[in-house]
């Protein structure tokens, strides 16, 4: 089967080479664990092979998320230009709608409808949606938000892209935002920041992948100037 390289140094020996096509792969992890920068790596590593790539952003600004990628050794803003890397703002789009048009531009079936635009505009292969946490905010019941998270990712994976979905992991030791994102994507990667002997370290473990014989085990990674780089070799126990 046919996979698109994440272009993450140690990442890729983890998975058999890459994320598949047409998956929906879910990226968790807490503040400041690397979800953002990861996810940018797969679709800069993908517009470097003329795979167009698409950046929706429910939270952070364009400017957040240019600033957090600036410090490494990739040319968004360039890849921009060449039509190779789109970002959209849609909490800059939200920001003069009623609070009702608010959630209801975050919501599972009006961000599938745009994003389905955006893909026929843009010809995007590779998708990031950040985050899912905050498109769930508008459910009531933990029933209703499986039921529209699973219409969202098949829809997502109906437009035959590979895409990245992220998730906030809370602090009660909880994997994910809502503990159901994890059950509806075809992959489940949950980024760490753990205190080893006075230090954090960060981590990374592929939890599920399907059709995949991946690596189970718990891996460090550092952010360096060219990115992330996960220490496949080693393991965090």
């Amino acid at each position: 089967m046919k996979r698109s390289a994440t272009g993450i140094k140690g990442l890729d020996k983890l998975i058999m080479g890459g994320f598949l096509e047409n998956t929906a792969n879910l990226i968790s992890g807490p503040a400041g664990s690397g979800k953002s920068i990861l996810s940018m790596q797969f679709l800069y590593a993908g517009a470097e092979k003329g795979e167009k790539g698409l950046y929706i952003s429910l939270e952070e600004s364009r400017e957040e998320i240019e600033r957090a990628t600036a410090s490494f050794s990739m040319d968004v803003h360039g890849m921009e230009k060449k039509g190779l890397i789109k970002i959209v703002d849609l909490g800059e789009m939200r920001r003069d709608q009623t609070m009702e048009r608010r959630k209801k531009m975050v919501a599972f079936g009006t961000l599938s409808t745009t994003i389905s635009r955006l893909i026929k505009e843009t010809g995007a292969k590779r998708l990031v949606v950040d985050s899912v946490s905050a498109a769930g905010l508008p459910y009531r019941s933990n029933e209703e938000l499986r039921e529209e998270l699973f219409g969202f990712v098949r829809d997502i994976k109906d437009q035959k892209v590979c895409s990245i979905l992220i998730s906030e992991s809370l602090e009660d030791g909880a994997l994910t935002r809502y503990n159901i994102e994890q059950f509806v994507a075809d992959t489940f990667i949950v980024l760490g920041l753990e205190e080893i002997k006075g230090d954090l370290r960060r981590t990374i473990t592929v939890r599920k992948m399907r059709f995949t014989n991946h690596d189970t085990a718990k891996h460090p990674f550092l952010i360096r100037k060219t990115g992330i780089h996960v220490a496949a070799d080693e393991k965090v126990f």
